[in-house]
């Protein structure tokens, strides 16, 4: 039988686009040419949906490696909609909260043998929670997702690609600005301690610092989420928070109420004397006086989650076509005698498509030049023009990143395209 299985990475939840190792080996001596180790992986259990099921020949040393990421790439992707419903999960209003619909997924690696004759299933399991987002082989094998985990003052807790300063996540944001920040939320899985937090404390500011508002938002099925401590669903261990100002706005007015307000705080806490158990997540008022509508950009980062970024420049929108013809006969040929008008079509269009490209335009902090990269990098961007969440694609193939920075400021200029044809 399979005698051992060691599990890397060792996070109970980690990203699923990177090498997900699994090493196993075997208490049968000498194998023979016909053994192998039978590896197979399970959505939820092993009573769930049987993935895959895979026949390795062992190595020179009666081993095996499985990457389990080659098994299930793609089944876990950032939710472009709110829990069970049709709505852009970016506008996100009716509730604080709403749970994944299928991001964070369960997975269970077992590992059995076939001895050329028989064949045993599962003699060992290992479970891993896997969500959308990527690492890099130059982070190494096995790198920690911990900083996720919502436990510690000085854990980053939000599902972000920004960088934290001060453990505080800063984000400038406009009054209409729309948008959702991601945060883990189990107290344990796997025997890992994962969330401490059972609430957010958001509090209003002036741009000074005076408070002008506070309250608690509790983490539960009211709120749009589920008890850290529920065991069941899956889906409700990952969590979108409404935070940008248009979504908290809408729902605790505390915004209109307070005009003067210059940023905002959401603060991770515990249920024990209200400790705060993650980084700050910080909102702050950046008002510039348009007469036009700007453009917000959202894009899948490398974690999970979503990130934006505003382009308050005039948008440049293009229509293109192209279409394919055939030469039409003309004249009727049905009649006693042939004839056709002046104005008949000869040269005849038979499948038009037309695209729409928006090249956008605004001017960015380092800071969020920096971040842009991650835009690169996603396979899922969406735009909200005119008011409207569409998908997108990037149109630009490149972008310079300078490492060491020398302007406070840069002009950005791209160009994205409509991710649907327009019906002709």
């Amino acid at each position: 039988m399979a005698a051992d299985i060691i599990a890397l990475p060792t996070d109970a939840i980690t990203v699923a686009d990177q090498h997900l190792m699994y090493q196993i080996e075997t208490d049968v001596a000498s194998p023979s040419d016909a053994f192998r180790f039978v590896i197979t992986v399970y959505e939820d259990s092993v009573s769930g949906t049987l993935l895959g099921k895979f026949y390795l020949t062992p190595n020179p040393q009666d081993y095996t490696f499985f990457n389990l990421a080659e098994a299930v790439r793609g089944l876990c992707q950032v939710d472009d909609r709110t829990y069970g419903g049709t709505t852009a999960i970016h506008s996100l209003s009716a509730n604080y909260f709403t749970r994944s619909n299928g991001n964070i997924k369960k997975f269970v690696v077992g590992a059995g043998e076939w001895d050329g004759s028989t064949e045993t299933l599962n003699d060992i399991t290992e479970t891993i929670y896997l969500i959308d987002g990527h690492f890099q082989i130059s982070q190494g094998l096995d790198p920690s997702f911990t900083a996720y985990y919502p436990k510690l003052s000085t854990a980053k807790t939000w599902l972000t690609d920004r960088i934290p300063a001060s453990n505080i996540v800063t984000i400038n944001a406009a009054e209409e600005d729309e948008g959702v920040v991601a945060f883990l939320n189990r107290s344990l899985l796997n025997g890992q301690s994962i969330s401490s937090t059972v609430k957010f404390e958001f509090a209003v500011y002036t741009a000074s610092g005076t408070q002008l508002s506070t309250r608690d938002i509790t983490i539960n099925t009211t709120n749009g989420a589920q008890l850290s401590t529920a065991s069941t669903p899956v889906n409700g261990f990952m969590c979108y928070l409404a935070a940008y100002p248009a979504n908290i706005d809408a729902i605790t007015s505390d915004l209109t109420n307070n005009p003067t307000w210059g940023y905002y705080d959401f603060i991770p806490q515990t249920s024990v004397f209200d400790a705060q158990s993650g980084n700050k997540l910080r909102f702050v008022k950046n008002c510039r006086p348009l007469k036009h509508q700007a453009v917000q950009l959202a894009w899948a980062n490398s974690v999970g989650s979503w990130d934006y970024l505003r382009f308050d420049g005039r948008k440049l929108k293009t229509v293109t076509r192209e279409e394919k013809t055939y030469r039409k006969q003309i004249g009727d040929y049905n009649g006693n005698s042939f004839s056709f008008n002046p104005f008949d079509r000869e040269i005849t269009p038979y499948q038009v498509e037309a695209k729409e490209t928006y090249q956008l335009n605004g001017i960015l902090t380092s800071e969020e030049y920096g971040l842009f990269q991650y835009c690169f990098r996603s396979k899922n961007i969406m735009a909200r023009i005119d008011g409207t969440w569409i998908p997108v694609t990037l149109k630009e193939s490149s972008l310079q990143v300078e490492s060491d920075t020398t302007s406070k400021v840069y002009i950005a200029t791209i160009n994205v395209e409509l991710a649907q044809l327009i019906r002709c």
